[in-house]
């Protein structure tokens, strides 16, 4: 929390106590029995307290520590620290603040806090901050009526606080309160939220997993719709028998504890939206609905138990609860429905909750983009393919600490271009690259398929820019089994499908199929990255080369910073800036016991130094081979190289001493001897400093 005008109110020390300095190092027991009770672990012993007040930067116990004492009876009662620059920030800090469980309630905590400012503001200090916890709301009154104000600072598993200090708001029963951000500009303004318990009036839901509370759920969401949004909750303990419902925008559907949502068997129970309603639908029985058309499943049809459509934002299901599917006594009555599925859906988030006795697949986000999807848990598949999470068409996306065990694919990042399955409530005629993703700490076990994997299906569409994965990041998860679609069944293309910047970490994967090795791939850790350079003239636009900075492509059309240049093959190039980090460039494997060459096409413009030709490794950066160049016309460089290990390979351009102005590159390719590693014919070998020298070549 920060206090970026800082106000001392003369709050006055409670009748019958007294504040002390920490005076000597016998007191050290004094201060660790206060803040044992409630700041502290019950355990914690003196290395906590050198923790927190010898050895970090900033504190010093003897100048800044202080002690409440219960004059009746001398006893140390409760303690605070005054920091007066903590961490080398400049800022004033406070710190440790504790008061015994017994003395609560008594105002010491509003003396505290005033006693603190009181004695940064005449250190000089302006800018004061603290760090406390969501649990300890009376000290959180405290410090907001001091003028303290929350911070959305972001936690070591790089999640916000916003909903956590939402949360607070309400708990408090504040009416609003600014949030600021890190460097403490405003943020936004938390309001109280609005909530209702669909079985409170006027909703009534009955919640005995017997009567349809489906219309009772929906008219709860539509309300706080209507309010501007808010929390419709499912009462803790209840069964809710519905058919599908439909999420809108700014509302989050709470399971309280226990809470369950449960597939209706009634056809009769079922809607399906539109613009001011909703109408009448019955779903489809059966696994798939066209014979014609490959893996054309009932769910890609019948729209999902929980259905967020194109242009909802900012909804949210959350909370200890249960989304439990239909039974399956009867096969050829059940209606296999998603759970959840959300289609161009911008802001939400999925956490906690259970699915369970589903026949299709989980969780259906397509064409979605800044999703979260946390603390899932899927099991107890079954009559379906029982795939986990279906990501189609993503962006900006995080899966979690989600526990699967699914029939089929558990959890699959789908690239899809007109697939002819859509058309009911999704469609990829319109797709948009599946990017910016990150997958860590869950644990995905498939009974007979892919526990992670991609699906890469979108090599039909023409802006190949559209369906290219690009920046993905797996780590600390556990994987059954690992392995890739490759080859879309509509289409007899089989060009390698764009995918740019995949990274694996500390990952543990009991099974690796073969076909994830045949995945190209540019730019991958963790594994070996293409074997080639692709997309080397940028006739499919940025596909394939992975950026940083300012770096970017022309497709023949004036470039961001402004002119056209003529490169003699169409005018597409792939440009970066001067005077920064900018890079452009592609990842390769690259075996050390082949001497290679980087070739390509140059030029640049206005450039104050020279720009880099250059190979850097991909686990360390480091700088392996490197061609400085400037000029004001195409020209072709060559740069000759050994990779010392085999590994995987950066290979591009870079700003390297280049002040400003800007570089241009086209065509570039890496030579070597081994066709079957580069997919490239040597020709020519009189050069006596090298095993071969590149006259022409060929794919």
């Amino acid at each position: 929390m920060y206090n970026f005008a800082p106000k001392a109110r003369g709050v006055a020390l409670p009748e019958g106590f007294s504040v002390v300095d920490f005076t000597d190092e016998s007191q050290t027991e004094d201060w660790l029995r206060i803040c044992r009770d409630g700041l502290i672990s019950p355990d914690a012993g003196i290395e906590k307290f050198r923790c927190e007040l010898v050895d970090a930067d900033g504190p010093d116990p003897y100048r800044d520590t202080r002690f409440i004492v219960d004059d009746s009876t001398g006893e140390k009662i409760a303690t605070f620290t005054v920091v007066p620059d903590m961490w080398s920030t400049g800022m004033g800090y406070i710190h440790m603040v504790a008061v015994r469980r017994e003395y609560r309630g008594r105002g010491l905590g509003r003396y505290i806090a005033d006693r603190c400012l009181s004695e940064l503001i005449a250190m000089g200090k302006r800018r004061i901050f603290l760090l406390t916890g969501d649990a300890r709301l009376p000290a959180l009154a405290t410090y907001i009526k001091a003028g303290f104000l929350p911070v959305n600072y972001v936690d070591e598993n790089r999640f916000d606080m916003v909903s956590r200090w939402q949360r607070v708001v309400d708990d408090l029963g504040l009416e609003s309160i600014d949030l600021l951000n890190d460097d403490g500009s405003y943020m936004k303004t938390l309001h109280r939220e609005r909530e209702v318990r669909v079985t409170d009036a006027p909703y009534l839901a009955a919640g005995d997993g017997v009567t349809n509370d489906r219309e009772a759920i929906q008219r709860a969401i539509d309300d706080i719709h209507a309010q501007g949004g808010g929390v419709v909750r499912l009462t803790a303990g209840k069964n809710f028998l519905s058919g599908g419902i439909i999420l809108r925008s700014g509302v989050e559907l709470r399971f309280g504890d226990g809470a369950e949502l449960v597939q209706s068997p009634d056809p009769g129970d079922y809607v399906a939206p539109l613009a001011d309603g909703y109408v009448p639908y019955e779903p489809g029985t059966g696994h798939n609905k066209y014979d014609c058309i490959k893996w054309s499943h009932m769910w890609y049809y019948n729209y999902p138990m929980i259905y967020a459509g194109a242009g909802e934002h900012d909804v949210k299901i959350s909370g200890r609860g249960t989304v439990r599917m239909m039974s399956d006594a009867e096969p050829e009555k059940v209606m296999k429905i998603c759970p959840i599925g959300f289609y161009r859906v911008s802001r939400f988030e999925i956490c906690d909750i259970e699915i369970t006795d589903y026949h299709s697949y989980a969780m259906m986000p397509f064409t979605c983009d800044h999703g979260l999807i946390k603390g899932v848990t899927v099991h107890n598949w079954s009559l379906g393919n029982g795939d986990g999470i279906c990501m189609m068409n993503c962006r900006d996306m995080r899966v979690h600490g989600c526990r699967m065990s699914t029939g089929d694919d558990s959890l699959y990042i789908f690239s899809s271009y007109r697939d002819p399955r859509g058309g009911a409530w999704w469609s990829s005629e319109s797709p948009q690259p599946s990017e910016n993703i990150e997958v860590d700490h869950n644990d995905l076990t498939s009974n007979h398929c892919k526990a992670f994997g991609m699906i890469l299906w979108g090599i039909d569409c023409p802006d190949l820019e559209r369906i290219e994965v690009r920046n993905v990041s797996v780590h600390d998860n556990h994987f059954a089994s690992l392995g890739n679609w490759l080859y879309n069944p509509y289409t007899s293309k089989k060009d390698p499908h764009p995918v740019t910047s995949v990274s694996f970490e500390n990952n543990r994967i009991d099974t690796i199929e073969p076909n994830f090795f045949e995945t190209v791939v540019s730019d991958m850790t963790g594994f070996r990255s293409q074997a080639k350079v692709h997309n080397a003239d940028f006739k499919d636009g940025r596909v394939f080369w992975a950026t940083r900075g300012g770096a970017g492509v022309c497709r023949g059309d004036e470039r961001s910073s402004g002119g056209t240049v003529d490169n003699g093959y169409g005018g597409a190039y792939g440009y970066i800036s001067g005077g920064g980090e900018d890079r452009l460039y592609q990842g390769v494997y690259i075996r050390s016991d082949e001497p290679c060459c980087l070739w390509a096409r140059l030029k640049t413009e206005n450039a104050e130094g020279k720009f880099r030709l250059a190979v850097r490794s991909s686990d360390t950066d480091e700088l392996v081979a490197s061609l400085d160049f400037d000029g004001n016309e195409w020209a072709n460089r060559e740069l000759h190289f050994r990779a010392p290990k085999d590994g995987n390979y950066r290979i591009g351009i870079e700003s390297g001493a280049a002040a400003a102005g800007t570089a241009m590159i086209d065509k570039m390719q890496l030579l070597g001897n081994d066709p079957a590693a580069f997919g490239y014919t040597r020709v020519g070998m009189d050069d006596k400093d090298h095993d071969w020298k590149v006259l022409y070549f060929y794919e």
